[in-house]
């Protein structure tokens, strides 16, 4: 039994070492995953702020053709910031998230508690003489409110005449 036990507790104690002696660029820093859904992460209010995944996407709004700013301020609280909020006028919108997850463009609209969808943008929608459209760093694509927010991504969301 002891000629068993004996190497089983070296193998044991040996993998502990390595683990607490592990350099940090050697540990790993993915964020812990929870069963949160992704929206519940980003309406959470976050007291602490949150380093586990860090990520900055720009946001510009043009309707027809006039630029519409996006608020400094988005997500903040008087006590806590959400997960997904602003701090300028610029459209720089902050992810800082206790888990890696992928925010969309509807998880930061949510924040910002105003609707956004491919029929809809703010307080305009798409009819017979007006389409939206949206593009990251200068591409067409066609995932509008699924759109996700990408580190360094440049997003433009355009309603405009047809």
């Amino acid at each position: 039994m002891m000629k068993i036990l004996l190497p089983l507790v070296l193998v044991v104690l040996g993998v502990g070492l390595v683990l607490a002696f592990k350099s940090p660029s050697q540990q790993s820093k993915e964020p812990v995953e929870t069963t949160r859904t992704t929206r519940e992460v980003a309406l959470a209010c976050d007291k602490e702020k949150a380093h586990g995944f860090h990520v900055h996407s720009t946001l510009e709004i043009v309707v027809n053709g006039e630029p519409v700013p996006v608020p400094e301020n988005i997500g903040v609280r008087e006590t806590c910031m959400t997960v997904l909020h602003t701090h300028t006028p610029d459209g720089l919108i902050h992810v800082e998230s206790p888990e890696k997850r992928d925010f969309t463009l509807a998880d930061f609209f949510a924040v910002w508690e105003k609707p956004f969808t491919k029929d809809e943008i703010l307080s305009y929608r798409t009819d017979a003489t007006h389409r939206i459209v949206v593009t990251v760093d200068g591409v067409e694509v066609d995932t509008f409110e699924n759109t996700v927010l990408k580190d360094t991504a440049r997003i433009v969301i355009r309603y405009e005449a047809i």
